[in-house]
């Protein structure tokens, strides 16, 4: 729907969601300041996920801390389309699915678009298919003359 690029930022943290730890290891310590771009087949930026923290709860669950996500054009500008800024956020795996989910908040900032809320979800399904739940403190500003079919 709205962030066309999230797939870049769920497929980005794949690896640390798929990682198999030997039986009776578990990590406790967090990543922190971490940085994690993400490149098309051109070699062009589509993505950078930051954060303060990244911490890995098992083998389908990664909880992070101050998330930035920042997706780029990618026409090769380095110019920035869309950010997803949350305090905190889980992000789920099961097969083909990802969710990523937070209780404190979410800003999505565009050109045309500020969106906010708490109790949110953002729902990535096996058909590659996007959507954004915001369940309490909901606020959208849209900054375009045009909506177009936004809101379906």
């Amino acid at each position: 729907m709205i962030l066309r690029a999230t797939t870049f930022f769920l497929l980005t943290l794949s690896p640390l969601l798929s990682f198999a730890q030997p039986a009776g290891v578990t990590a406790n310590a967090p990543i922190t300041n971490f940085k994690l771009p993400e490149y098309n087949d051109d070699g062009v930026r589509t993505s950078l996920l930051r954060g303060n923290e990244a911490r890995y709860i098992n083998s389908s669950q990664i909880d992070l801390v101050a998330m930035n996500y920042a997706l780029f054009k990618e026409d090769g500008s380095n110019q920035t389309d869309t950010t997803l800024l949350a305090p905190s956020a889980s992000v789920f795996h099961t097969g083909k699915r990802y969710k990523v989910q937070g209780k404190e908040g979410v800003r999505i900032v565009r050109d045309d678009l500020d969106l906010g809320g708490t109790q949110w979800t953002f729902d990535i399904d096996e058909k590659k298919n996007r959507h954004i739940i915001l369940e309490t403190n909901v606020r959208v500003i849209f900054r375009t003359l045009n909506l177009g079919n936004i809101l379906k």
